[in-house]
Formats: C-alpha cells, sequence, structure tokens
C-alpha cells in the first residue's frame, strides 16, 4: 500500500458536520445510516467538481468520523479560495437537506414493520486557517473486492477546534473572523454568533427560488421556504431537536434574526 501523510500549516480547511448524528446512531438501521452518507458524500463530490472544475485537484478532501473535511493542498493555491469555500458550503448543506427529503427508515415494533416519518438531512460548516494532518493512501490490488484496509485519517488542533466550535450551533455556514479579509462578501450577509469569534454567513439573495417553484410537495407547489420547513419540521421525529436547529438558519437567512445564539448540547 503506498501512502502520503500531509502536514499543512496556516492554510485554508472548510470542516462539514452533521447534525443530529447520535440520534440517527441511536433510532436508524444500518442500511438507513448509510444511506445518509452517501447521499452527503455524493452531494460534496458533486458541489466540489461544479465549484471547482479542475481546480479541484487542489483541495485534499477527508472523512473525519462522519464529518468532512477539505483543505487547500497548498496555501494561495487556489484565487478567491475563501470565497470559493465559502459559498460551496453554503450550495452543499442546502442540496444536501433538499436531496435528504426522501430519507425514511424502518422500525420494528412488535412483528410489524412501521414507516416513521423521515429525518432529513440537517449540517453546519465552518471555514477557517489552521494546521491539520491527513493520510492519503493506495491500495496495490486493482479489484476494490480484494482490498482488506480502509485507513481514514485526519486531525490536528484546527480540526478539534473547529469541531467544538460548532457544538450548539444551527444549521448555516460560519467563517472564523480572522478570514474575513479574504473573503469578497458584503458585509449585510454576516451575522454574528453570541460570544464567538465566528460569523454566520446568508446565502445570496434568490438562492431558494428553484426548489420552491419546483417542490417536491406537489400538493403545494410552489412551496415557500418557510412553509417548506415547516413540513419538515412536523414531518421528523425528534421535533425539538430538529426545530432548534432549522428554524434559526430559517430566520437568518430570512432576515429575520439579527443574531446567532449557541445552544447547550448533551
Amino acid at each position: 500500500m503506498d501512502a502520503k501523510y500531509i502536514r499543512r500549516k496556516d492554510i485554508l480547511i472548510a470542516y462539514l458536520d452533521l447534525c443530529g448524528t447520535k440520534y440517527v446512531y441511536d433510532n436508524f438501521d444500518l442500511d438507513q445510516q448509510i444511506e445518509r452518507i452517501k447521499i452527503v458524500i455524493s452531494k460534496v463530490l458533486e458541489c466540489i467538481d461544479n465549484s471547482f472544475g479542475e481546480r479541484k485537484n487542489s483541495l485534499y478532501i477527508h472523512m473525519y468520523a462522519d464529518s468532512v473535511v477539505i483543505a487547500e493542498k497548498e496555501r494561495d493555491s487556489i484565487k478567491n479560495c475563501a470565497d470559493k469555500l465559502t459559498e460551496l458550503m453554503l450550495k452543499l448543506q442546502y442540496e444536501i437537506l433538499i436531496d435528504s427529503e426522501s430519507l425514511s427508515h424502518s422500525v420494528k415494533a412488535n412483528t410489524h414493520v412501521i414507516e416513521p416519518p423521515f429525518m432529513p438531512i440537517l449540517s453546519r460548516s465552518l471555514i477557517k486557517r489552521g494546521e491539520y494532518y491527513g493520510i492519503i493512501t493506495r491500495e496495490l490490488q486493482t479489484d476494490i473486492e480484494d482490498v482488506s484496509s480502509n485507513f481514514s485519517l485526519v486531525g490536528g488542533a484546527s480540526i478539534v477546534e473547529m469541531d467544538r466550535n460548532l457544538q450548539g450551533l444551527p444549521m448555516g455556514t460560519y467563517i472564523d473572523n480572522s478570514i474575513i479579509s479574504e473573503l469578497h462578501i458584503e458585509e449585510d450577509r454576516l451575522l454574528n454568533v453570541k460570544g464567538s469569534q465566528i460569523k454566520f454567513v446568508k446565502p445570496l439573495k434568490g438562492f431558494d427560488s428553484l426548489r420552491s417553484i419546483f417542490s417536491t410537495d406537489i400538493k403545494n407547489r410552489p412551496e415557500d421556504i418557510d412553509t417548506w420547513c415547516r413540513r419538515l419540521t412536523e414531518s421528523t421525529e425528534d421535533k425539538a431537536t430538529f426545530k432548534s436547529k432549522l428554524i434559526p438558519w430559517l430566520d437568518a437567512v430570512q432576515c429575520r434574526r439579527n443574531l446567532i445564539v449557541r445552544r447547550k448540547e448533551n
């Protein structure tokens, strides 16, 4: 097996964290957990390809547990990389949520199998400069069925810090204050996070226009974003937690909120 060990300092890192994973682990069967991760991975690869094109080869992509780490290979190897990563995360978490609408899971109740409401995938992301290490491996076998090892390694103080900084926050894309000078972004798209050195980034106006027209809820098409989020909340099982992660994002992108507040998590 070939292995390349990566050590990087002061490079841009985008960290995507899935919300509600503990609930999913406790209540979803293994097949449905895999389906959720497949949606995340496929959308990550698709959105990176669309956003970076051939420049995607200037990025490293890692899995950190069930989170995703995207990092520059070399500092300043991509022009306006901070802008690109920010818009990538905004697009990615929105499209993951849309694609996950079709998810449901089966639960055995005595001898019966019931189909409870689905649990859409909410996520939050943070972009900052920092240091990290990782490993890229290549198996020498040509047939994937012969592969017997699967190393996934990424870590470092910055990764741990980014994970900690996202705890308790609602769905959204966040940036560290230290990279604001690198961004070409309107000030009115940024919201403060109470007690933190990070900011919430609003998506561009009109980001929800196509979904509202081509809503998956056939009976209520077109469906505005408030109606959509209300339907998602009512359809999911863990309503209180889901609502606490989704509604602050909804209010922020609708300009009904000027401050993001962190909630205590168990």
